[in-house]
């Protein structure tokens, strides 16, 4: 019936009724995929100026990593193939990497990815970007998303707005439980590892691991509207391992009605208009299941996936196989519905 009901909505509502024409959609204001020829660090600069207009790599601790068997690990961040993959030789995905095993761990790993100045015109927009630690939870590389108002500088960064943990104590090495280690407070990848959409256990070491697979996170910047900002990935763990970035994004979404039932759900699709990918991100007031479902204008589905209870919910969608076009994006729970518009070049 809930079918029936959706397929109904799309095949009666106008499109005039789902917000902006695509040449009136809000613009993406930034985008880095890493994908490409050449390595995204060839263009960056190595250290930050105060006021800079390009990204910025920068290495502040200085120390050379021991993350690649094949020599010296590059300092600061560097390109190489998704580390997610379950047969790595079957990468087809590229991201930006940093090493905290170091040569010597004092001081501690501090690599900063900064991006080139931002102005947010409203409070629409959002970052999002997809991130893994590659060995948890023995090895769980932790770091912060922060923002600054007052130029590129790392002491200019005051604005935390994500944090992820980091192991700090074992209390029992090689473990695959939680419970035998102690985390430095933020964010545990893949929801605590409990969701296996972001990783999977390793056999290949010494002990099995948890290695993970690429996780999408958004955040509001909703409170700096009218200002120009930066951002910055610090990648500052203490003797862990190897951390990856991929498909930062400063976007947000064609303003559309959104049909709901019950109660209001969150739901942004960024960007939009889509190529290659877009952002899926709600939230609800209370922990619910959902199910994200795509359908083209004949009202057939095209994609779906359900996601246990959870009060927010984030998605990386890769449209790049779908044709070009009009689709609307539904988030479906046991209180309610919500719908984007999608537009796919």
């Amino acid at each position: 019936m809930k079918t029936q009901l959706l397929y109904l909505i799309l095949l009666t509502s106008p499109l005039s009724a789902w917000g902006q024409s695509p040449e009136n959609s809000p613009d993406t204001l930034l985008q880095h995929t890493f994908e490409g020829l050449l390595d995204p660090a060839d263009t960056m600069l190595t250290q930050p100026g105060g006021a800079d207009t390009h990204w910025v790599n920068y290495d502040q601790d200085n120390k050379t990593g021991l993350c690649v068997s094949t020599g010296q690990t590059p300092k600061g961040w560097y390109w190489e193939s998704d580390l997610g993959f379950i047969n790595p030789n079957q990468a087809n995905n590229d991201a930006f990497t940093s090493c905290s095993y170091l040569q010597s761990a004092n001081p501690q790993n501090r690599n900063w990815l900064i991006t080139s100045p931002v102005f947010v015109p409203d409070d629409t927009y959002w970052l999002c970007w997809r991130s893994l630690t590659y060995y948890g939870p023995d090895f769980m590389d932790g770091y912060k998303v922060l923002a600054s108002t007052g130029g590129n500088m790392p002491s200019s960064f005051t604005d935390t707005l994500f944090k992820a943990a980091q192991t700090i104590d074992r209390l029992v090495v090689g473990s695959l439980d939680l419970n035998d280690y102690i985390f430095s407070s933020g964010y545990i990848h893949a929801n605590g590892y409990t969701d296996d959409e972001y990783f999977f256990v390793d056999f290949e070491g010494a002990n099995p691991f948890y290695h993970g697979k690429m996780e999408p996170h958004c955040v509001s910047l909703s409170a700096f509207a009218g200002q120009t900002i930066y951002l910055a990935f610090l990648h500052d763990s203490f003797d862990d391992f190897q951390l990856q970035v991929d498909d930062i994004l400063v976007s947000n979404q064609i303003s559309g009605t959104k049909q709901v039932l019950l109660e209001s759900i969150d739901f942004q699709v960024m960007p939009n208009p889509a190529t290659t990918s877009t952002f899926l991100h709600w939230s609800t007031t209370e922990s619910l299941p959902a199910t994200c479902s795509l359908w083209n204008l004949n009202g057939q589905k095209v994609w779906e996936k359900s996601f246990s209870p959870r009060n927010e919910g984030q998605y990386f969608l890769e449209v790049d196989h779908l044709h070009a076009g009009v689709y609307f994006c539904s988030i479906q729970t046991p209180k309610g519905y919500g719908i984007r518009k999608l537009l796919i070049r």
